[in-house]
């Protein structure tokens, strides 16, 4: 995930490290953070492998407030950022948190790629929205359940499930919003491709 993050930022400038940790910990946080410790080990990693490389200070657009190597991505680093964005299978307990630095930065891909990400994104809404669904039915009608539950668990229990498929019945929705745009763009580039195809040649001898 941290990888996708970093490579991500330097997808649109070269960045000075600090303000990498910054803008990585504005994304993910406030419930998790990466230290400065992480970054460092993860910029190594990533200079080593040859994704990222020392850059001229001048070259990030942002004022410098304390001193701090800047890196930028290479084409190397490139390639490994369009490939993490396509990988939909790695990771998986962290699936939900992929996605969500993916849709900052859906706009790199072409729209068929996006397309792709966001409807694999919305399957995998839909099975979790119906796991939930499911098991607050078996919940609900499971008569040991109504019968050795105190009333306040029981209630309790419910109101966290309900919890639960509200979350995913949002992400639903957000899921379905990215998709109509990209599908609303889709249209617009086919449309904008047939206006500008020119009209088929006439045959020598066709009629007028």
């Amino acid at each position: 995930m941290y990888e996708l993050l970093v490579l991500s930022l330097l997808m649109y400038w070269p960045l000075h490290a600090y303000l990498i940790a910054k803008m990585v910990n504005g994304i993910i946080g406030p419930e998790e953070q990466m230290n400065r410790g992480t970054l460092s080990a993860l910029l190594t990693k990533l200079e080593q492998a040859g994704l990222i490389s020392p850059a001229d200070p001048e070259t990030t657009p942002f004022p410098v407030t304390r001193p701090s190597r800047v890196v930028a991505i290479t084409s190397k680093g490139r390639e490994r950022f369009f490939e993490l964005m396509l990988d939909t299978t790695s990771h998986p307990g962290f699936y939900r948190k992929l996605f969500h630095i993916k849709a900052l930065h859906l706009d790199f891909l072409p729209l068929e790629h996006q397309l792709f990400l966001v409807e694999h994104y919305l399957a995998h809404c839909q099975q979790f929205l119906r796991s939930k669904q499911s098991e607050e039915r078996a919940f609900t009608r499971n008569p040991l359940t109504q019968e050795h539950t105190a009333d306040a668990l029981r209630e309790a229990a419910r109101g966290h499930m309900r919890l639960k498929i509200e979350h995913w019945q949002l992400e639903l929705a957000w899921g379905q919003s990215l998709r109509e745009r990209i599908v609303s763009r889709l249209r617009q580039h086919e449309e904008s491709a047939a206006s500008q195809t020119p009209p088929p040649l006439r045959q020598p001898g066709a009629s007028q």
